[in-house]
């Protein structure tokens, strides 16, 4: 799920931070910019492992500020195609399921990625897998075990993307007869795990709980 990886960045620190040393200054600005923060193609940044090395300093004409090469070790969240994971069901849709990890929310279980055959129940709001004659809820709340399918890493939208789909889900929400998508920024998930629970053990964690077996009665 955690990879250490090593990256080279060159780094810009603002004349007021000067009068730090040069490894603090260059540490405190790599912070800023990739914890927390998911790298395109790499993974989501969860800690500053070390700084293996700092170069430069250079400081230019009209600008003030000191520029540094610097290379560093860092903590990633990077789940393999394969990998099982568990997490707690956030929410469900027509379109399937997303799952929280606590630190990362923007896992999504497409509908044809559930056990089958599954529906979507619209009084409750769930999902629902048929198993031998029983109906079991996938509750939000409830701890969910999944394999993850793949990574998709998503390129930040332009000001004019985000309108043609803020209007495109207006239009989808007029044709369906509901009300348009309240005004507001539009969330973007620059990094998605798609996931699967299609087989044994699988789903929610308590479908799978060991039954206790009966004692015998005593005589």
């Amino acid at each position: 799920m955690f990879i250490l990886t090593t990256v080279e960045a060159d780094v810009r620190v603002h004349p007021r931070d000067l009068n730090k040393p040069p490894l603090t200054a260059v540490t405190d600005v790599i912070e800023q910019l990739y914890l927390d923060k998911v790298v395109q193609d790499l993974g989501l940044v969860v800690s500053i492992y070390d700084i293996q090395q700092v170069q430069g300093g250079h400081i230019y004409p009209n600008d003030g500020a000191a520029y540094f090469k610097a290379r560093f070790r860092c903590i990633v969240f990077r789940p393999f195609v394969g990998e099982v994971l568990v997490g707690k069901l956030l929410s469900c849709n027509k379109e399937g399921l997303r799952v929280s990890l606590g630190f990362f929310s923007d896992v999504l279980i497409p509908d044809y990625a559930l056990q089958s055959p599954s529906y979507y129940n619209e009084e409750e709001g769930v999902w629902v897998w048929k198993y031998e004659g029983s109906d079991m809820f996938m509750d939000t709340g409830e701890e969910i075990r999944f394999r993850v399918g793949s990574l998709r890493f998503n390129a930040t939208p332009t000001s004019a993307q985000l309108q043609q789909q803020a209007a495109a889900a207006a239009a989808a929400a007029a044709a369906d007869g509901g009300q348009p998508p309240p005004a507001g920024p539009t969330v973007h998930s620059p990094l998605e795990v798609l996931g699967d629970i299609d087989g044994d053990g699988l789903g929610l964690t308590c479908w799978w709980q060991p039954v206790a077996e009966e004692e015998p009665a005593a005589t």
